[in-house]
């Protein structure tokens, strides 16, 4: 991970739509065009995505000169995990993101994992209650993207942190006049970004989602005698700021029997 005050201004050429979808599928780390890393700057300037042609602020761009917005970053992702989660009957919130990470069209990092943890915990609750709202899913889906890529550095609040506080809210039918329901879902995001807080390294969305998910269960009355899925992870090898043997899901020794 790189940090420049300025972002390059090279010349770009437009990408058409579908040749871009293609490429990003085959690229999960980096730049989603070419591989390259990504550079962060202080401030955000207006940028054109290559991808859909619309320009946005941004502070971040490849060493190329490549910016993709965040929606086409996720791509059809999220339509892909709207459709898992509706269909799923699946009570323990980390086996749910555990299938989710499985999907094949998933980055390694994007803001996609900021509508992935809240989503997660709404239709977990929702499985072991058995009380199903497809629009509370799909709420929950919209609100987390409405957090920025990036967010994690240049806002100080990781998006996946604050899908605890989008879970409780959608949860609790919070609103800013609800006293009780706002307090516990900035509690919820308090405890969850205190805890990423902790490992103290570059991010990594899929460590930060199941941190936040597991602080959740824990710091929360929403679950309770379950049994729940263990995390180890196998794609650290696609994850350039990886935190190695300081990581807690990492196990390279059990790599090859356990979940990604």
């Amino acid at each position: 991970m790189l940090l420049t005050r300025n972002l390059p201004k090279l010349q770009t050429k437009p990408v058409k739509m579908s040749d871009g979808r293609k490429i990003m599928q085959q690229i999960k780390e980096g730049c989603l065009l070419c591989g390259s890393e990504l550079l962060y700057c202080q401030q955000a300037a207006p940028e054109k995505c290559l991808i859909c042609g619309q320009t946005f602020q941004t502070t971040t761009k490849c060493q190329n000169g490549h910016y993709i917005c965040d929606t086409c970053h996720a791509g059809n992702i999220l339509q892909n995990i709207e459709s898992l989660l509706m269909n799923s009957t699946e009570a323990d919130p980390i086996a749910l993101a555990l299938r989710i990470f499985e999907l094949p069209r998933l980055n390694m990092h994007g803001p996609e994992y900021h509508s992935i943890v809240p989503a997660v915990l709404v239709t977990a609750y929702q499985n072991l209650t058995g009380q199903r709202s497809l629009p509370d899913i799909q709420e929950a889906i919209r609100r987390g993207r409405s957090t920025p890529g990036g967010s994690c550095g240049t806002m100080g609040s990781c998006g996946a942190g604050t899908g605890a506080r989008i879970a409780v809210a959608a949860l609790e039918k919070a609103t800013p006049l609800t006293a009780q329901p706002r307090s516990k879902a900035n509690l919820a995001t308090a405890q969850a970004l205190m805890a990423i807080s902790q490992h103290q390294g570059a991010r990594c969305c899929k460590r930060d989602a199941i941190t936040t998910i597991r602080t959740f269960i824990v710091t929360t009355p929403y679950f309770h005698d379950i049994e729940l899925a263990t995390y180890h992870c196998r794609q650290y090898k696609s994850n350039k700021t990886c935190l190695g043997g300081q990581c807690p899901y990492l196990n390279i020794r059990k790599d090859s029997s356990t979940h990604e």
